[in-house]
């Protein structure tokens, strides 16, 4: 009962606004996502040994927590007024943003070796901060604008000079490591800092004041990214060629998590 007690003031709490959300016309959402994501990585056997000569397999993991901020500006295009229908109707609106945003990436990768007796797992975590997001958006409103659904595409560009990792391994006699991967200049040159990404959006949002909404949503994002060059801690790749481009190698991802925020009409 006393965790009832809470969700029961919070229905009652939005029931006391009024049941239709913004109209249309210029708008701003400010919000904060919570999620994760699992990297996708894919590379051939053959570029796989260039990093290590018993490596067979390449394998993705899921990240911890990834947190980050995003403004997202654009234009309601209300479905009365611009596309003739009646009031009431469950289509109300329909939506062009562009939006930008900062926040956490991760890769989180698996590498499965083979010596002919034993088969070794190297587990290999990196963190970013900050990733940049940006790109456009549109979105169908539903129901009086209280449900929205969205589709949008744009880029994400690694801006971390110094990404944090870890590794660690399946053998519990070897010892795990930590430290920084510090981006050169001629790394810089090199490397492919963008990836292009295509993300869906369900939201919900819940009058406050005339012109405020509280945003609650969901959101799934898939990035396609090509580094161009395998990259490691120095400890792991004593013994290999990180000098040369890897043109089929892809670390794509996929993310996914709730979010939280406020929609401003202008």
């Amino acid at each position: 009962m006393k965790n009832v007690k809470p969700i029961l003031c919070i229905l009652v709490f939005m029931c006391a606004f009024p049941l239709a959300a913004f109209h249309g016309g210029p708008l701003l959402y400010l919000r904060a996502d919570f999620g994760g994501g699992i990297t996708l990585p894919s590379i051939s056997t053959e570029s796989l040994k260039k990093f290590n000569k018993d490596a067979v397999k390449m394998s993705g993991m899921m990240s911890a927590l990834l947190m980050s901020g995003e403004v997202e500006g654009g234009y309601v295009f209300d479905s009365n007024r611009f596309f003739g229908l009646r009031k009431k109707h469950p289509f109300s609106a329909l939506g062009t943003f562009i939006f930008l945003g900062v926040g956490q990436g991760n890769s989180s990768q698996k590498i499965t070796a083979n010596t002919g007796t034993t088969t070794l797992d190297t587990f290999v975590i990196v963190d970013f901060m900050p990733v940049v997001n940006f790109g456009a958006s549109t979105k169908a409103y539903f129901f009086d604008n209280r449900l929205g659904i969205g589709a949008g595409f744009g880029g994400r560009m690694i801006a971390d000079m110094s990404p944090a990792y870890l590794y660690y391994f399946s053998d519990p006699n070897m010892k795990p490591g930590v430290g920084e991967i510090i981006v050169t200049e001629d790394m810089m040159k090199k490397m492919n800092p963008l990836m292009f990404s295509v993300k869906g959006t369900l939201e919900y949002n819940i009058p406050v004041l005339d012109t405020t909404d509280v945003v609650l949503g969901w959101y799934t994002r898939y990035n396609i990214y090509r580094p161009k060059y395998l990259t490691a801690p120095a400890t792991l790749a004593q013994n290999a060629d990180l000098s040369k481009p890897v043109l089929d190698y892809w670390l794509n991802s996929l993310d996914f998590g709730i979010n939280f925020g406020f929609a401003f009409k202008l």
